[in-house]
């Protein structure tokens, strides 16, 4: 049991995540999240303003995550090698924590300067990464929206159960970050 004098903002998120995953997200209640912490609903609101305000907390804490996720698998690593592990990352990320995955999709609809801050570093990792192309700016924002959402794409797909046909799901996110890949090339 968690005594209120001790809860704070960091902790009823993080424990907001654990249960997101175990009871989805869309199921999580402030009732649910104060049974787990072992307090009444309304110590919750010393901390955070409602569900949205917690919402928002997690989807700085997926985006954080997967900031440092996608950081850890690029270091020492670069073109080709840093994206196809920066790739690997994302999706491991996304199937290990898909409530915390849809929290980060629900972010560009909250103004919460924690979000804005890990977007940033998450696009300041990628940029980093596409260095080495020597890109215009311009073409390197376009071509980072374009891997991100190509990633999004594939792991959504996967986590909502389209890909049934018998062939492997692995050879096909493969393919996909290979064909990415073969677009690299600045040159015209």
């Amino acid at each position: 049991m968690t005594s209120s004098h001790r809860l704070d903002r960091t902790i009823i998120v993080n424990t907001a995540a654990l249960l997101a995953e175990e009871v989805t997200l869309d199921h999580m209640t402030l009732n649910h999240l104060a049974a787990r912490l072992g307090v009444k609903t309304p110590s919750l609101y010393n901390h955070v303003q409602g569900l949205s305000d917690l919402y928002a907390g997690l989807a700085a804490l997926g985006m954080q995550r997967l900031g440092t996720q996608i950081a850890r698998a690029a270091i020492g690593k670069s073109h080709a090698d840093a994206i196809r592990a920066i790739a690997r990352e994302y999706r491991t990320f996304a199937r290990t924590y898909p409530e915390l995955y849809k929290a980060i999709l629900k972010s560009p609809e909250m103004q919460h300067g924690a979000i804005a801050e890990a977007e940033n570093r998450i696009v300041q990792i990628l940029l980093k990464v596409v260095e080495p192309y020597h890109y215009s700016e311009e073409e390197a924002f376009h071509r980072i929206r374009g891997l991100r959402s190509l990633l999004h794409g594939f792991v959504s797909l996967e986590e909502a159960g389209f890909f049934r046909a018998p062939w492997d799901v692995e050879k096909s996110y493969d393919k996909l970050i290979t064909s990415v890949l073969d677009t690299m090339d600045p040159s015209p």
